[in-house]
Protein backbone atom coordinates (compact mmCIF):
# COMPACT_ATOMS: atom_id res chain seq x y z
CA UNK A 1 0.00 0.00 0.00
CA UNK A 2 1.30 3.29 -0.63
CA UNK A 3 1.19 4.43 2.82
CA UNK A 4 3.39 1.66 3.72
CA UNK A 5 5.97 2.54 0.89
CA UNK A 6 5.74 5.77 2.30
CA UNK A 7 6.97 4.50 5.51
CA UNK A 8 9.92 2.56 4.20
CA UNK A 9 10.87 5.75 2.34
CA UNK A 10 11.09 7.99 5.49
CA UNK A 11 12.92 5.42 7.15
CA UNK A 12 15.64 4.88 4.61
CA UNK A 13 16.02 8.14 4.10
CA UNK A 14 16.69 9.34 8.10
CA UNK A 15 19.47 5.77 8.29
CA UNK A 16 20.82 7.71 5.05
CA UNK A 17 21.44 10.90 7.20
CA UNK A 18 22.26 9.28 9.97
CA UNK A 19 25.09 7.13 8.14
CA UNK A 20 26.28 10.05 6.30
CA UNK A 21 27.37 11.49 9.77
CA UNK A 22 29.18 8.19 10.57
CA UNK A 23 31.78 8.79 8.32
CA UNK A 24 32.77 12.26 9.32
CA UNK A 25 34.74 13.58 11.78
CA UNK A 26 32.74 15.23 14.32
CA UNK A 27 33.44 18.08 16.63
CA UNK A 28 31.58 19.14 19.42
CA UNK A 29 32.27 22.76 19.91
CA UNK A 30 30.35 24.33 23.20
CA UNK A 31 30.54 27.90 22.29
CA UNK A 32 30.21 29.33 25.68
CA UNK A 33 28.35 29.03 29.32
CA UNK A 34 25.58 31.31 28.56
CA UNK A 35 22.23 30.25 28.94
CA UNK A 36 18.85 31.34 29.48
CA UNK A 37 18.02 28.36 31.17
CA UNK A 38 19.44 26.39 34.38
CA UNK A 39 17.73 22.88 34.10
CA UNK A 40 17.57 20.54 37.06
CA UNK A 41 20.14 17.93 35.21
CA UNK A 42 22.15 20.00 33.39
CA UNK A 43 26.31 18.49 33.34
CA UNK A 44 27.30 22.25 32.99
CA UNK A 45 29.86 22.84 35.40
CA UNK A 46 28.69 26.52 36.38
CA UNK A 47 26.60 29.30 34.77
CA UNK A 48 29.52 31.98 34.55
CA UNK A 49 29.37 33.94 31.19
CA UNK A 50 33.07 32.33 30.34
CA UNK A 51 33.42 33.45 26.64
CA UNK A 52 35.95 33.33 24.28
CA UNK A 53 36.43 36.08 21.92
CA UNK A 54 36.00 35.55 18.10
CA UNK A 55 39.60 35.61 17.13
CA UNK A 56 40.05 32.58 19.80
CA UNK A 57 37.26 30.74 18.38
CA UNK A 58 38.88 31.07 14.54
CA UNK A 59 42.01 29.93 16.06
CA UNK A 60 40.00 26.35 17.70
CA UNK A 61 38.24 26.10 14.00
CA UNK A 62 41.63 26.23 12.32
CA UNK A 63 42.69 23.68 14.03
CA UNK A 64 40.17 21.54 13.45
CA UNK A 65 40.14 22.02 9.58
CA UNK A 66 44.07 21.17 10.25
CA UNK A 67 42.87 17.72 11.67
CA UNK A 68 40.54 17.21 9.25
CA UNK A 69 43.46 17.62 6.25
CA UNK A 70 45.39 15.42 8.47
CA UNK A 71 43.39 12.84 8.84
CA UNK A 72 42.05 13.41 4.95
CA UNK A 73 38.45 13.27 6.73
CA UNK A 74 35.51 15.43 6.72
CA UNK A 75 33.89 17.07 8.92
CA UNK A 76 30.76 17.86 11.44
CA UNK A 77 30.58 20.00 14.37
CA UNK A 78 27.67 20.52 16.85
CA UNK A 79 27.55 23.64 17.99
CA UNK A 80 25.92 24.28 21.36
CA UNK A 81 26.52 25.79 24.95
CA UNK A 82 25.22 26.29 27.15
CA UNK A 83 22.90 27.87 25.36
CA UNK A 84 24.33 28.36 21.38
CA UNK A 85 22.30 31.20 20.28
CA UNK A 86 23.17 33.36 23.93
CA UNK A 87 26.63 33.30 21.76
CA UNK A 88 27.08 36.63 20.16
CA UNK A 89 29.77 35.49 17.57
CA UNK A 90 27.15 32.05 16.81
CA UNK A 91 26.71 33.56 13.15
CA UNK A 92 30.20 34.81 12.65
CA UNK A 93 31.06 31.42 13.01
CA UNK A 94 28.46 29.95 10.54
CA UNK A 95 29.48 32.05 8.28
CA UNK A 96 33.19 30.76 8.39
CA UNK A 97 31.52 27.17 8.23
CA UNK A 98 29.78 28.07 4.98
CA UNK A 99 33.00 29.33 3.19
CA UNK A 100 33.69 25.78 3.83
CA UNK A 101 30.70 23.88 3.77
CA UNK A 102 32.17 21.45 0.89
CA UNK A 103 34.69 19.91 4.09
CA UNK A 104 32.08 20.43 6.73
CA UNK A 105 28.82 19.99 7.73
CA UNK A 106 27.21 21.40 11.44
CA UNK A 107 24.08 21.09 13.49
CA UNK A 108 23.10 22.90 16.32
CA UNK A 109 22.24 21.70 19.76
CA UNK A 110 19.57 24.43 21.49
CA UNK A 111 16.99 24.18 24.48
CA UNK A 112 14.69 25.69 21.45
CA UNK A 113 13.44 28.06 23.68
CA UNK A 114 15.20 31.36 22.27
CA UNK A 115 14.10 30.23 18.29
CA UNK A 116 11.70 32.76 16.70
CA UNK A 117 10.61 33.43 12.83
CA UNK A 118 13.83 35.56 12.29
CA UNK A 119 16.17 33.18 14.05
CA UNK A 120 14.94 30.25 12.15
CA UNK A 121 15.14 31.97 8.84
CA UNK A 122 18.40 33.16 9.71
CA UNK A 123 19.58 29.70 10.41
CA UNK A 124 17.91 28.04 7.43
CA UNK A 125 20.28 30.44 5.42
CA UNK A 126 23.76 28.36 6.94
CA UNK A 127 21.89 25.24 5.85
CA UNK A 128 22.34 23.03 9.00
CA UNK A 129 22.14 19.30 8.26
CA UNK A 130 19.78 19.56 11.40
CA UNK A 131 18.87 21.64 14.50
CA UNK A 132 18.16 19.02 17.99
CA UNK A 133 15.78 20.83 20.83
CA UNK A 134 15.58 19.19 24.03
CA UNK A 135 12.64 17.86 25.83
CA UNK A 136 12.15 16.21 29.00
CA UNK A 137 8.38 14.26 29.22
CA UNK A 138 5.24 15.91 29.97
CA UNK A 139 4.27 19.53 30.42
CA UNK A 140 4.78 19.46 33.88
CA UNK A 141 7.71 17.38 34.38
CA UNK A 142 9.25 19.14 31.77
CA UNK A 143 8.97 22.52 33.37
CA UNK A 144 10.07 20.72 36.73
CA UNK A 145 13.30 20.08 34.90
CA UNK A 146 13.76 22.90 32.27
CA UNK A 147 11.75 25.78 33.71
CA UNK A 148 8.03 26.97 33.75
CA UNK A 149 6.48 28.09 30.27
CA UNK A 150 9.72 26.03 28.49
CA UNK A 151 6.84 22.93 27.56
CA UNK A 152 5.54 25.84 25.16
CA UNK A 153 8.10 28.30 24.37
CA UNK A 154 9.76 24.52 23.31
CA UNK A 155 7.04 23.84 20.65
CA UNK A 156 6.87 27.21 19.02
CA UNK A 157 10.73 27.24 18.17
CA UNK A 158 10.28 23.99 16.85
CA UNK A 159 7.35 25.02 14.56
CA UNK A 160 9.42 28.42 14.08
CA UNK A 161 12.40 25.42 12.19
CA UNK A 162 9.54 23.00 10.16
CA UNK A 163 8.16 26.59 8.68
CA UNK A 164 11.35 27.29 7.30
CA UNK A 165 11.72 23.08 6.78
CA UNK A 166 14.94 22.57 8.95
CA UNK A 167 15.55 18.98 9.98
CA UNK A 168 14.43 18.99 13.42
CA UNK A 169 15.30 16.60 16.16
CA UNK A 170 13.83 16.04 19.92
CA UNK A 171 16.40 14.97 22.39
CA UNK A 172 15.50 13.17 25.65
CA UNK A 173 17.29 12.88 28.38
CA UNK A 174 16.31 9.93 30.57
CA UNK A 175 16.05 10.18 34.25
CA UNK A 176 14.49 8.17 37.18
CA UNK A 177 12.04 11.17 36.98
CA UNK A 178 11.07 10.88 33.78
CA UNK A 179 12.27 8.11 31.64
CA UNK A 180 8.67 6.62 31.99
CA UNK A 181 8.05 9.89 30.25
CA UNK A 182 9.16 8.90 26.59
CA UNK A 183 5.84 8.70 25.11
CA UNK A 184 4.73 12.16 25.70
CA UNK A 185 7.52 13.41 24.35
CA UNK A 186 6.99 11.43 21.08
CA UNK A 187 3.00 12.45 21.02
CA UNK A 188 4.39 15.78 21.35
CA UNK A 189 7.11 15.24 18.38
CA UNK A 190 4.62 13.76 16.36
CA UNK A 191 1.95 16.96 17.07
CA UNK A 192 4.97 19.32 15.69
CA UNK A 193 6.18 17.05 13.23
CA UNK A 194 9.61 16.89 14.40
CA UNK A 195 11.54 14.60 12.04
CA UNK A 196 13.31 12.55 15.02
CA UNK A 197 13.76 11.48 18.48
CA UNK A 198 16.60 9.99 19.94
CA UNK A 199 17.48 9.49 23.43
CA UNK A 200 20.45 8.23 26.52
CA UNK A 201 20.69 7.82 29.60
CA UNK A 202 21.59 10.76 32.03
CA UNK A 203 25.43 11.07 33.33
CA UNK A 204 26.00 12.29 36.47
CA UNK A 205 28.57 15.40 36.25
CA UNK A 206 28.84 18.99 36.91
CA UNK A 207 27.04 21.31 39.49
CA UNK A 208 24.11 18.66 38.92
CA UNK A 209 25.81 15.51 39.70
CA UNK A 210 22.92 13.48 41.23
CA UNK A 211 23.45 9.46 41.33
CA UNK A 212 19.64 8.82 42.20
CA UNK A 213 18.96 10.16 38.76
CA UNK A 214 20.68 7.43 37.17
CA UNK A 215 18.42 4.22 35.91
CA UNK A 216 19.87 0.92 37.73
CA UNK A 217 19.67 -2.52 35.13
CA UNK A 218 15.94 -2.79 35.83
CA UNK A 219 15.19 0.90 35.19
CA UNK A 220 17.48 0.82 32.18
CA UNK A 221 15.55 -2.49 30.86
CA UNK A 222 11.92 -0.93 31.18
CA UNK A 223 12.98 2.20 29.75
CA UNK A 224 14.52 0.59 26.28
CA UNK A 225 10.91 -1.64 26.36
CA UNK A 226 9.18 1.72 26.04
CA UNK A 227 11.06 3.33 23.25
CA UNK A 228 11.39 0.15 21.21
CA UNK A 229 7.47 0.17 21.89
CA UNK A 230 6.96 3.68 21.14
CA UNK A 231 9.09 3.26 17.39
CA UNK A 232 6.87 0.22 16.55
CA UNK A 233 4.22 1.96 16.87
CA UNK A 234 5.23 5.01 14.75
CA UNK A 235 6.63 2.52 12.71
CA UNK A 236 3.24 0.83 11.07
CA UNK A 237 1.14 4.38 12.15
CA UNK A 238 -0.14 5.87 8.07
CA UNK A 239 1.45 9.47 7.09
CA UNK A 240 3.65 9.52 9.66
CA UNK A 241 7.29 11.51 9.39
CA UNK A 242 8.47 11.36 12.53
CA UNK A 243 11.51 8.66 13.48
CA UNK A 244 12.62 7.38 16.81
CA UNK A 245 16.56 6.54 16.55
CA UNK A 246 17.92 3.67 18.71
CA UNK A 247 21.72 3.73 17.97
CA UNK A 248 22.83 4.61 21.52
CA UNK A 249 24.34 2.28 23.86
CA UNK A 250 22.45 -0.49 24.91
CA UNK A 251 19.69 -0.17 22.86
CA UNK A 252 20.39 -2.52 20.13
CA UNK A 253 19.41 -5.24 22.78
CA UNK A 254 15.79 -4.37 22.06
CA UNK A 255 15.80 -3.64 17.94
CA UNK A 256 18.59 -6.51 17.02
CA UNK A 257 19.82 -3.55 15.02
CA UNK A 258 24.08 -3.14 15.31
CA UNK A 259 25.38 -2.68 18.71
CA UNK A 260 26.59 0.90 19.14
CA UNK A 261 30.71 1.58 19.83
CA UNK A 262 31.40 5.18 21.42
CA UNK A 263 33.54 7.04 19.45
CA UNK A 264 34.61 9.93 21.85
CA UNK A 265 38.48 10.54 21.16
CA UNK A 266 39.04 8.29 17.66
CA UNK A 267 36.23 10.62 15.62
CA UNK A 268 34.47 12.54 18.08
CA UNK A 269 36.12 15.58 20.12
CA UNK A 270 34.87 18.15 22.21
CA UNK A 271 35.90 21.64 23.11
CA UNK A 272 34.30 23.27 25.48
CA UNK A 273 34.08 27.11 26.70
CA UNK A 274 37.60 27.94 27.94
CA UNK A 275 39.06 26.11 25.04
CA UNK A 276 39.95 22.58 26.23
CA UNK A 277 39.74 19.85 24.53
CA UNK A 278 38.24 16.60 26.13
CA UNK A 279 37.27 13.71 24.63
CA UNK A 280 33.57 13.85 25.16
CA UNK A 281 31.81 16.54 26.97
CA UNK A 282 29.89 13.58 28.69
CA UNK A 283 34.01 12.15 29.93
CA UNK A 284 35.51 15.33 30.74
CA UNK A 285 38.64 14.44 30.90
CA UNK A 286 41.38 17.57 29.98
CA UNK A 287 44.06 16.24 27.26
CA UNK A 288 44.63 20.62 26.20
CA UNK A 289 43.68 23.45 25.65
CA UNK A 290 43.56 24.56 22.13
CA UNK A 291 44.47 28.41 23.09
CA UNK A 292 48.25 27.17 23.62
CA UNK A 293 48.01 23.15 22.77
CA UNK A 294 47.42 21.75 18.66
CA UNK A 295 44.56 20.17 18.28
CA UNK A 296 46.10 17.66 15.42
CA UNK A 297 49.37 17.03 18.28
CA UNK A 298 46.54 16.47 20.97
CA UNK A 299 45.06 13.78 19.55
CA UNK A 300 48.07 12.31 17.90
CA UNK A 301 49.74 12.30 21.25
CA UNK A 302 47.26 12.28 23.90
CA UNK A 303 47.47 8.99 26.74
CA UNK A 304 43.82 9.50 27.22
CA UNK A 305 42.71 9.71 23.58
CA UNK A 306 45.22 6.83 22.36
CA UNK A 307 43.57 4.80 25.26
CA UNK A 308 39.98 5.59 23.79
CA UNK A 309 41.46 4.19 20.21
CA UNK A 310 42.33 1.13 21.46
CA UNK A 311 38.22 0.13 22.56
CA UNK A 312 39.27 -2.32 25.54
CA UNK A 313 37.00 -4.60 26.23
CA UNK A 314 35.77 -4.47 30.07
CA UNK A 315 36.69 -8.22 32.01
CA UNK A 316 32.96 -8.11 32.92
CA UNK A 317 32.24 -8.44 29.26
CA UNK A 318 34.96 -11.01 27.77
CA UNK A 319 32.43 -13.38 27.13
CA UNK A 320 29.78 -11.17 25.30
CA UNK A 321 29.11 -12.07 21.86
CA UNK A 322 28.34 -8.29 21.21
CA UNK A 323 31.73 -6.87 23.09
CA UNK A 324 33.74 -6.34 19.89
CA UNK A 325 31.16 -4.09 18.83
CA UNK A 326 29.41 -2.94 22.14
CA UNK A 327 32.63 -2.17 24.26
CA UNK A 328 31.05 -2.27 27.46
CA UNK A 329 28.38 0.14 26.59
CA UNK A 330 27.98 3.60 27.71
CA UNK A 331 31.59 4.60 28.51
CA UNK A 332 31.04 8.40 29.92
CA UNK A 333 28.16 6.65 32.34
CA UNK A 334 30.74 4.31 33.64
CA UNK A 335 33.26 6.62 34.12
CA UNK A 336 30.96 8.90 35.94
CA UNK A 337 30.14 6.11 38.37
CA UNK A 338 33.64 4.36 38.75
CA UNK A 339 36.61 7.32 37.67
CA UNK A 340 37.54 4.65 34.92
CA UNK A 341 36.44 2.19 32.14
CA UNK A 342 36.84 -1.10 32.79
CA UNK A 343 33.52 -1.81 33.90
CA UNK A 344 30.42 -3.41 31.84
CA UNK A 345 27.51 -0.53 31.73
CA UNK A 346 25.52 -0.82 34.82
CA UNK A 347 22.41 -0.62 33.03
CA UNK A 348 23.27 -3.69 30.77
CA UNK A 349 21.49 -7.07 31.36
CA UNK A 350 23.93 -9.12 29.08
Amino acid sequence: MWWWMFIMWWWMFFLWRWRFLVNRFVLQWHLSENCNLKCLHCYQENHKPIQLKYEQLVKIYDQFKELLKKKKMKGHINITGGEPLCNPHLFKILDLIKKDENLITFSILTNGTLINEDIAKKIKSYNPYYVQVSLEGGKNTNDYIRGKGTYESIGKGIDNLKKQNIFTSISFTATTLNYKEFPKVVKYAVKHKVDNVWSDRYIPLGDNEDKSLTLNVEQTQEYLNIMNNEREKLRNKRKNTTSISMYRALQFQKTNDFAYGCTAGDTLLTVMENGDLVPCRRMPIVVGNLLKDNMYELYKNSKVLKELRLNKIPDDCSECEHSEMCHGGLKCLTYALYKELNHKDIGCKL
